[in-house]
This record gives structure tokens, sequence and C-alpha cells, in this order.
């Protein structure tokens, strides 16, 4: 069945194969954005609400007009248009938005070249009926060379100036044909993860999985593909255990950049399935970005680069005092051997950070609020495009009692990359501190949908926090256990369902909770005032959350 290809002054727009052409140069675009592209061409006669937009592209999700408006700057961008020319996009004030731009519509069997072919042939009648035969004889030589021009560029591939990453289909080595669905669905859901991932270029699945059952030499497909990385592994399931193996490679070198185990316990297929994945992309997202660098930065110190990797990824999920310390050991003689790593300087920044809402041994000290905002200054001086430095920045006012401020900082980091799921948490913790806890709530959502198996139990900490500070007690309380379950021993988010059970009558289940929290706190000194010095800058709303834990029986001093 042919669907409808659509051509606009220099674009030619496919829905269907989800391909957005520029001058006949394909235009990356999230899906979030191509369904907000799709949606307002086809419906370009009329003025589109942001409600019905909502509706359309997030299901009747509720979600923040910020959500909606980064979508809307993606489109533009992507269109080379902004808000003074609005030369495709129209904004009409409390109305909605029109796509404006002259259209012409075209049927096609998936064949995105149909408009342009469509165009020169009728170009050649005109110019057939008008000049006669000499010159279509000048036009077909011409053609020939611009034929002979593509080959070339064809033959001898260039690389994308971003990270590039070829994934190969996972080898099946249970031993049973009847699995091989589950390693073809883990490749294909790893493949959709990694192209959430803003600045990286990834071989779609049809491509990917052309190399099924081959063997290959990864420079080969490096090179066929026109990529730099290429990540390869397997699944073997026996019984109810499942391991995944990955490993990335740098296909110009054939060097491993990254590799992996993850054994599992196979209760669910489907939330294993999505739980590995989820890590691999957490974790490769930032070793494309590492390895990228490294390679755009040769004189710099290899084993800096090692440091900062390693960690960077013990702070992807830390559990312990200890993750802590170890990745500012690492990061710390990262920095010291090469000052220029902006990813190092992020990664101390979220240390510092976390050292001041809680003590961590070794790190805490009176000024790491301070500490935290510095290092990730440093980070966005190096990389000004970094969403990571950004974010850092804006929780980083935040914590020094400049929310408004940090806000400014949140949003630049939600406009470098829509899909950063802290920076909604930056979002959200600066309007709480703001105190404005009703607008955290969509930031904190909306961070969860992006990123919902990366790190869950922060954002449901957050989200319960918003919620007591809202005086939503029993909302808290469903949100918090929902982080306790992710990480059983944080103590924030023990402390937090404290004082939501006890603000909802439940005072003997808050005292447990309580004795539980106290138990896995990193003080044995914690106290109403210890955690309005370290939580108060959260806003006025921590109030209640101290009133609750008052009423569990947690000493004032």
């Amino acid at each position: 069945m042919s669907g409808t290809i659509y051509r606009f002054d220099r674009f030619v727009f496919d829905p269907d194969a989800a391909r957005l052409l520029d001058s006949g140069q394909p235009v990356p675009l999230e899906p979030q954005v191509l369904s907000l592209l799709k949606y307002l061409v086809e419906n370009r006669d009329r003025i589109v609400s942001k409600d019905e937009l909502i509706d359309e592209i997030w299901q009747g999700r509720v979600v923040s007009d910020a959500a909606l408006n980064t979508r809307i700057r993606a489109v533009r961008r992507a269109l080379g248009d902004d808000r003074a020319q609005q030369r495709f996009l129209r904004t009409y004030p409390k109305r909605g938005f029109q796509f404006v731009a002259e259209t012409d519509c075209f049927d096609s069997d998936d064949k995105v070249d149909a408009p342009v072919m469509a165009s020169r042939a009728s170009a050649l009648r005109r110019a057939w009926v008008w000049v006669g035969p000499a010159i279509l004889i000048l036009i077909l030589g011409v053609l020939g060379a611009v034929w002979w021009l593509d080959e070339s560029k064809i033959t001898e591939t260039s690389l994308p100036a971003k990270p590039s990453i070829a994934v190969l289909p996972f080898d099946n080595l249970s031993g049973d044909p009847d699995q091989e669905y589950f390693a073809d669905a883990f490749t294909e859901d790893l493949i959709t993860d990694l192209s959430r991932i803003r600045g990286a270029f990834v071989i779609a699945r049809r491509t990917s999985f052309t190399f099924k059952g081959k063997a290959v030499d990864v420079k080969n497909v490096a090179a066929d593909l026109g990529v730099r990385y290429v990540l390869e592994g397997s699944v073997r399931r026996s019984g109810d255990q499942v391991r995944i193996n990955a490993q990335l490679i740098n296909g110009q070198t054939r060097s491993h950049v990254w590799s992996n185990r993850y054994d599992r316990a196979l209760t669910d297929v489907f939330s294993v399935q999505d739980n590995v994945t989820g890590q691999i992309a957490a974790v490769l997202k930032a070793e494309l970005r590492e390895a990228e660098s490294r390679r755009q930065v040769p004189t710099a110190s290899l084993a800096a680069w090692d440091y900062a990797l390693r960690g960077n990824v013990l702070l992807f999920n830390p559990k312990s005092a200890k993750d802590f310390q170890d990745a500012k050991a690492l990061l710390d003689m990262a920095v010291e051997l090469d000052p220029g790593i902006a990813s190092a300087w992020s990664g101390l920044a979220f240390i510092h950070y976390a050292a001041s809402l809680h003590p961590i041994p070794g790190i805490s000290a009176p000024n790491s609020k301070d500490l935290s905002l510095e290092a990730a200054q440093r980070a966005v001086s190096l990389d000004p495009k970094d969403a990571e430095g950004h974010w850092m920045i804006g929780v980083g006012y935040a914590r020094n009692g400049q929310p408004a401020r940090g806000l400014a900082s949140c949003n630049t980091a939600m406009a470098l990359n829509p899909n950063n799921d802290c920076a909604y948490l930056c979002g959200g913790l600066t309007n709480m501190a703001l105190g404005n806890p009703a607008e955290a709530l969509p930031h904190f959502r909306q961070s969860l949908r992006l990123n919902p198996r990366f790190r869950p139990s922060p954002k449901f900490t957050y989200m319960g926090l918003a919620y007591l500070h809202n005086g939503q007690d029993t909302e808290a309380i469903t949100a918090l256990n929902r982080a306790i379950a992710d990480s059983p021993d944080d103590p924030t988010a023990n402390f937090a369902l404290a004082s939501a059970l006890a603000l909802t009558g439940r005072v003997e289940e808050a005292r447990a909770a309580l004795e539980t929290s106290m138990t896995l706190a990193y003080s044995d000194r914690t106290t109403i005032e210890t955690l309005r010095a370290r939580h108060s800058w959260m806003g006025p709303g921590f109030e209640r959350v101290l009133e609750g834990l008052r009423l569990a029986g947690m000493p004032e001093q």
C-alpha cells in the first residue's frame, strides 16, 4: 500500500519511511519529533492546538508545556527555521501551531526519491520542448557524470561527524533454535534504545540484520556502513537463567572499547530484556561519548580517559558510599592527568552534589555544594553543548539558594538534549526549590518516561518528595515505595517514606520506617536539624517533610 511523500522547499519528507531529506541528505529525527512533524504536515490546513498535539504525540499522558516546546524547537532546528522567521512552522499565541510552507504531495511505495525524480522528469520535458535534442544530450552527459560521482561516494562511505555505531544481531548461544526470537528481540530493543541517544548515528535494524548468521570482520562492517563503532554480543538462556555478553569495538582498529557480561534470573523474559537493554544503552551512551572524545583529542592521556570512563560508570547507579568514594578517586586521577576532560568534571560535580545532601565519609565537606557548582561550571567551559554539565549547574545553583538561575540552566540542558532524563530531574528540583511542587511533578514524570529503566529510584524519590511538599501524602507513599523497591538502601527515600506514613496517621509504621532509615544513613547523628541544614534548599515544602519525621520520632537535635 502506497503512502504519501511531502515536498516543501528543499526538503522531502517520507513519514512511512521515517525519513527527512534536506537537499538529498538525511536529517536525523527523534521518534517524537518525527511524529510531531508528520501530524503538523498532515494537518497543515488548520491551526493545531497544544492539547491536540499532546493527545496525539503523548497519547493522552500528562506532559508539561516545556516537553512540547522542546519538540517544536527540534522540528524548527531540523528545518533550519526559527521562531523569528517561521517559514515552516508558525506559532499562534494561545491557539497553537500550523505548518505553513507550500507543500507538494506524492504517492510512493516507500521510494523517498519519487518527488525528486518527478521534478527532474518534468524539467527534462520542459527542456525538450524549448531547446530540443541537442540540450538533452548535454543533460544526459551531465547526469552521467553525476551518476559516476554518486557511485564513487557510495563506494567510499565517509564517517559521520558524530559518534556512529552499528549493532550486529546478537548470537543465540542457547543451543535451542526456538530461542532465536529472544536474541533478535534483544538486539532490536537495543538498537531502539541507542537510536534515542542524541548526537549518535545508529544504523537501522534492517541493515544490521543483513549480517545475521554471517561470520564478519568488524573492520569490514564498519567500513561498509560508514561507522566508527560496532557492538556485538550473545545471549544464552538455560533454564531460568540468562547470560548476555556485549562488547563495543572500534571498527577502525578492531580494539575493544568496552565489554560486559550480565547474568540474570529469568522469571519474566521481557522484564529481563528491558532491564539489561536499559543498562547497556546507559553505559554505551557514556562509552560513545568518551571513545569519541578520545579520538578527537589524541594528545590526551589514555590513562586519564580510562579513569574518567571507569569513574563515571560507577556513578550510573551508585549503591553505597564506597561507590562514590571509588568513583571520586578515579575521577580525581583523571583530572590530575588531564584537566581538559569535561565528563570527568561532570562526574565530580555529581559526587560533590550527592555529598552535600548526605554524609559520605572522606568526601562530604562544609563546601561540598560549592565544589559541585565549580566542577559543573568547569565541565561546561570545556564543552558548552554538553547537557550533563548544564543540568549539574542547574541543581548547583538551586543547592546554593539561586533556584531561578538554576532553572535557566535546566532549561538549557533540556533544549540541548530533550531526551536527557536528568535535565528534567533538574527542572523538577529547581521548581521545588522555587516553591512550585505542582510544576515539579510533570518534570519528574517526564524523566521517568524518557528513561524508566535507568536509575528509577532517585526519580521516584524526588517525585515522592514533591508530592509531600504538595500535601499529596498517599501519592507520596506510592512513589516512595517504588523508589525503595528499586533501591532499598537509599536513606533519603526511607526518610521520606517515614514522614509520609506519619502524616497519614500510620505512626507505628512510620516509626519502623524511621528506624530502618537511621540504620541506612551514612551518619548516626541524623536529626531534624541536620536534615534541615542539608535539604532546606529544596523549598519551603521541606518543612512539611520534617514535620512528618518529627511525628515519627526523629530527634530535634
